[in-house]
């Protein structure tokens, strides 16, 4: 089954399964998920940490959506179904850089990537966490998901540098952007706007993680990434509906 075939069926079962809810659905729909990832071993450990948390953050995000719609006494599957093809395009994406099937690898690594940091930073900003446990619980669910992906990211495109390095770097990059996380969802901005936000942190980090790691770190590249930074940081400001 060609891979378009393979994200249909992603789509459809995790529709499913939010919409019909229980053990038993989710429980096919990881199967789903996992068997058709594994089902080719070919380059299977390159992107196995965005895979993981792909498959996680559909499950979980989706579920989030399907219960404030069911709040907000909206009626239909609509938003649920749409939501699940988005996933299901990720998950395509995901399978035709893992099978060779795309030239342009790195760009759509990039873009998958940002996008399951945007669904990591909505998950945690909508995730009800009244209390210290869930806040807890949500906090370190993003850590470790957070620090999978930078791995993974840096990884793939410093393949050759020191580990040792890399690691510790990776780690340090993971509790910037995890400080970022705690720090942004106490402003009176938007959740869209507030992801939007993060995933532009980490992706300044990760250019200055490479470029670190590929010794060629000046201050033109660091004005450049502050410079991205602020004009980002206005725009949003400027675009979202300020409150207390």
């Amino acid at each position: 089954m060609p891979s378009v075939g393979k994200a249909l069926l992603f789509s459809t079962v995790l529709s499913i399964a939010i919409i019909e809810g229980g053990f038993f659905w989710g429980l096919v729909f990881f199967g789903v998920a996992f068997y058709w990832y594994f089902r080719s071993m070919f380059e299977w450990n390159t992107f196995l940490y965005s895979f993981f948390v792909l498959t996680l953050y559909a499950y979980l995000s989706t579920s989030f959506l399907d219960h404030a719609t069911d709040l907000g006494g909206l009626s239909g599957n609509t938003p649920v179904v749409i939501a699940s093809l988005v996933f299901g395009v990720l998950f395509f994406l995901l399978l035709g850089i893992k099978e060779y099937v795309f030239l342009w690898r790195q760009a759509i690594f990039n873009f998958i990537s940002g996008s399951l940091y945007f669904f990591i930073s909505i998950t945690f900003f909508i995730a009800d966490k009244d209390s210290a446990w869930a806040f807890f619980s949500y906090f370190l669910l993003s850590f470790f998901a957070l620090y999978l992906l930078i791995k993974e990211s840096i990884d793939f495109f410093m393949e050759d540098a020191p580990k040792r390095k890399k690691e510790l770097l990776i780690v340090g990059s993971t509790l910037l952007v995890i400080e970022f996380l705690s720090v942004v969802s106490i402003l009176p901005i938007g959740f869209l706007n507030a992801a939007a936000l993060i995933v532009l942190i980490v992706f300044i980090l990760e250019d200055l993680v490479y470029h670190h790691l590929k010794g060629d770190l000046d201050r033109p590249i660091v004005l450049n990434n502050v410079t991205i930074l602020v004009i980002c940081l206005l725009f949003i400001f400027a675009t979202s509906k300020l409150t207390l």
